[in-house]
């Protein structure tokens, strides 16, 4: 079986990447190292840390033939939306006969399926297989990834900065069955099961631990009239938002009314104004999650 690491990355499709960058300088003060432009992808991007956990904002980039590329078809039919997740993999030919005996299609990063990766450094799984589009990769050779050198550390962002995020606590991803992410993450991915509860009259979760660092709320929608059955209904299955934990929500909260960044309250919970982060579904929280193996 193959061994998942830490997460890669949360692609995340803007239409502005300057500004886009700008904001998450100024919101979350993060630390940025990684600024590209790839031209067989189409398209310019960063990675960027908020406490331990990488977004990268990519924008596609608008030369002949854009619309046609991965990035231009996603953008034109879903906007400034979270795109797909990425994690680390120790072994990527293994990870590519796992996935492929429990008949997930990869592809490379122009389109092309893939059963051996060969020399490649990553692949991805079709959305329509997993229910949302994973990338699964090497350890970089390109660039430096802070979170994997010796005395990299999360005392700047949980106890200096504040929005004071101890991590990301859980990726909420929208499901029409919740069977289907049992298939993805418990058989497919060899993830645990750590908690399963339902919001009445809105959504039915399961708590996936993924990796050495992520954790995955599978959720389907009981309403369509929910902020998830809305977004079952326009966007389809995939991803919806991101979780941080935070040591002081009440401090995060001015923060945030300091950046003259929109938000709503609710029990335990900040959730960001979509239109004011790029549209994204972005909220804080300083409840912990049951039977949370990254637990101090």
């Amino acid at each position: 079986m193959f061994k998942i690491s830490k997460e890669f990355h949360l692609l995340h499709v803007v239409n502005d990447l300057d500004a886009a960058d700008a904001w998450y300088d100024r919101v979350f003060s993060v630390r940025r190292f990684v600024r590209n432009y790839m031209k067989a992808a189409m398209r310019k991007a960063s990675l960027v840390l908020i406490g331990d956990f990488v977004m990268e904002p990519a924008q596609p980039v608008q030369k002949p033939g854009w619309e046609k590329s991965a990035l231009g078809k996603f953008y034109n039919r879903f906007g400034q939306h979270f795109h797909s997740i990425a994690w680390y993999v120790d072994d990527l030919p293994e990870t590519c006969r796992a996935l492929s005996e429990h008949n997930i299609r990869l592809f490379d990063m122009v389109g092309k399926p893939v059963t051996d990766p060969g020399r490649g450094d990553a692949v991805w799984s079709h959305p329509q297989d997993t229910h949302a589009a994973f990338e699964f990769a090497v350890a970089p050779r390109f660039f430096i990834d802070p979170r994997l050198q010796p005395g990299w550390s999360m005392e700047f962002p949980r106890d200096r900065h504040p929005l004071a995020i101890e991590r990301a606590s859980h990726i909420t991803m929208l499901f029409r069955d919740l069977g289907d992410a049992r298939h993805v993450y418990g058989d497919a991915l060899g993830a645990k099961l750590i908690h399963q509860q339902e919001t009445a009259g809105q959504k039915r979760s399961a708590f996936y631990a993924v990796g050495e660092d992520t954790v995955i709320e599978a959720a389907q929608p009981l309403s369509p009239s929910s902020a998830e059955g809305r977004e079952l209904e326009q966007a389809g299955e995939g991803i919806y938002s991101v979780t941080f934990k935070t040591r002081n929500l009440n401090r995060a909260a001015d923060h945030l009314r300091a950046n003259d960044v929109r938000f709503e309250v609710g029990d335990h919970t900040l959730a960001i104004n979509r239109e004011d982060a790029f549209g994204m579904v972005l909220r804080f929280t300083d409840e912990p999650l049951p039977n949370d193996p990254r637990r101090d």
